[in-house]
């Protein structure tokens, strides 16, 4: 999958404040309530699905991009106290260098610059426009429902 760009959004405005939502024991249970039981999904909420051993946990795109970019911004923050350290290390060795000193000033500043999270915009709703609908109309596509394997569980 290829990067996608990325927008901001100020770290203020948002805090991983996720509550349970729905839950459904089994997939046959999710399968048959459809595609509102998906809907019923609000922001903020984290749905669960259990299948046998293994338990998934569902979010809004919304709440995805949001836990990504907070990830991305803890990544960011763990590399720059990195290079804060190591320039730290160049000060204590060499005390009286200028130009290490500004080094350090400097690699400290810019971890406080940004308190921008990076969010990547989610995908598009699939629609079918109405042209393409009247241009596909004639198509004699038809799959007998009794004609294709259920999955086994």
């Amino acid at each position: 999958m290829s990067p996608q760009p990325c927008s901001t959004t100020a770290l203020s405005n948002w805090s991983p404040e996720l509550v349970p939502g729905p839950e459904w024991r089994s997939f046959e249970q999710l399968r048959l309530a459809g595609s509102t039981a998906l809907e019923s999904i609000s922001l903020g909420q984290v749905a669960t699905l259990q299948i046998k051993s293994k338990t998934f946990r569902l979010l809004c795109d919304h709440d995805f991009q949001r836990l990504v970019g907070l990830a991305s911004e803890v990544h960011r923050l763990r590399q720059g106290i990195t290079i804060v350290l190591h320039a730290a290390r160049i000060v204590a060795k060499h005390p009286n260098d200028s130009d290490g000193i500004e080094l350090l000033c400097q690699s400290a500043s810019m971890l406080g610059e940004s308190n921008l999270l990076p969010v990547r915009p989610g995908h598009d709703r699939f629609e079918i426009s109405p042209d393409e609908v009247e241009q596909f109309a004639d198509d004699d596509l038809v799959i007998p429902e009794a004609g294709m394997p259920r999955p086994k569980l």
